[in-house]
């Protein structure tokens, strides 16, 4: 898998769930392949729900943001149209935990997607969630695409970077 921020995508923005500058944020990096997007996380204190777990809705944000990595490492510029969680067992916090996301279907300006968060210890699914994801109407994303002017030139390391390890799993 291909990591964003070695590829040069730039996070140095106030995005809850990715960006740097946001001190109460989530701070997330993805690794990346064709269709998904897959980060690393262990859940602090100050987004605790009931004692001792991660509160409910940073895990929504945890699945929302790596689903939407899966299209946007690809330079598809969307936004989340519904989602929904599936709660199976609390998540706790001070445990690493993998957050998943894949796309199952795209269907032109709808892109289906379903993502989990496991325990990266025994990999046992803590959180499940499907989500729809809407392609963003074209003068948002120039908009979008003047802010993070760079964006275009990492994407293209990044559609490299996967296209080079889906040869190599092929020669395998």
């Amino acid at each position: 898998m291909a990591r964003l921020s070695e590829l040069g995508v730039d996070f140095e923005h106030w995005c809850f769930a990715c960006g740097r500058l946001n001190p109460s944020g989530l701070h997330l990096d993805f690794d990346v392949a064709a269709n998904s997007a897959t980060a690393r996380y262990t859940g602090r204190q100050q987004h605790q729900g009931y004692d001792g777990a991660l509160h409910g809705g940073i895990v929504t944000a945890l699945l929302d943001e790596t689903m939407g990595w899966a299209i946007f490492h690809q330079g598809i510029w969307g936004v989340t149209g519904k989602i929904t969680v599936t709660f199976r067992r609390p998540v706790p916090l001070d445990e690493e935990l993998i957050v998943t996301g894949t796309i199952t279907k795209d269907r032109g300006r709808a892109i289906e997607t379903s993502g989990s968060v496991a325990r990266a210890a025994d990999g046992e699914v803590l959180a499940e969630a499907q989500a729809l994801f809407l392609r963003m109407p074209k003068d948002r994303r120039k908009e979008l695409e003047q802010r993070y002017s760079r964006s275009g030139e990492a994407f293209e390391r990044v559609r490299r970077a996967v296209a080079e390890e889906e040869q190599e799993h092929a020669r395998t």
